[in-house]
């Protein structure tokens, strides 16, 4: 499940005025839920505050004027620059058996998610880190984090992904989720942990 949320966009661009004074437009986007956070617009002498979707105003030299926007306003001006922002980091956890390598079947199934996202990147870099509870003992754990990992790994791989794009790493029962003492069986620490960028 992604744990990456979007943050307000502000756009800002600077126009040509026919008469050569400098205009820029102020426009709030709204986050993927429709909820947004907030600007100030200021010329120096007042300020507006914007604090809800598509809310925008012009500075026009050294005023600011109260203007309005919406979403095929925001495309036609500021299409090109949306077009070319990257895609943002996306986070995914994938869960174990106990003692083995094999995914839960709940997690075959989030797999499907995590390969649509890295495949919907033109360009992608995969990290992959594996993880056990602390049953049994730190070399074996760590030993097996890894193999997750890799098994992991050569999933993507047999689906088609660039391995050169994939890096591994296991950290045994280090960092769990969910922390216990030692020869704990924790299913929620028998984990992959998958960040894509």
């Amino acid at each position: 499940m992604s744990t990456m949320r979007w943050v307000t966009l502000v756009l800002v661009v600077a126009l040509a005025a026919c008469a050569q004074k400098e205009q820029e437009l102020f426009v709030v986007l709204p986050n993927p839920d429709g909820t947004s956070g907030a600007i100030t617009v200021s010329d120096g002498g007042s300020s507006v505050v914007l604090d809800r979707p598509y809310a925008a105003e012009a500075v026009k030299g050294d005023k600011v004027e109260q203007t309005t926007s919406d979403s095929a306003q925001v495309q036609q001006v500021f299409g090109s620059a949306l077009a070319a922002q990257p895609i943002l980091p996306e986070h995914f956890r994938l869960y174990f058996l106990r003692d083995k390598d094999v995914m839960t079947v709940e997690s075959q199934q989030q797999y499907k998610n995590v390969f649509a996202d890295i495949k919907r990147r033109p360009v992608y870099q995969v990290e992959v880190i594996g993880y056990t509870d602390t049953l049994g003992q730190q070399p074996y754990n760590q030993e097996l984090s890894l193999k997750r990992a890799a098994a992991l790994r050569d999933e993507l791989v047999r689906d088609g992904l660039n391995p050169d794009s994939i890096t591994i790493a296991g950290r045994g029962e280090l960092d769990p989720a969910v922390p216990t003492g030692p020869q704990v069986n924790e299913p929620r620490n028998r984990r992959v942990e998958i960040t894509v960028r």
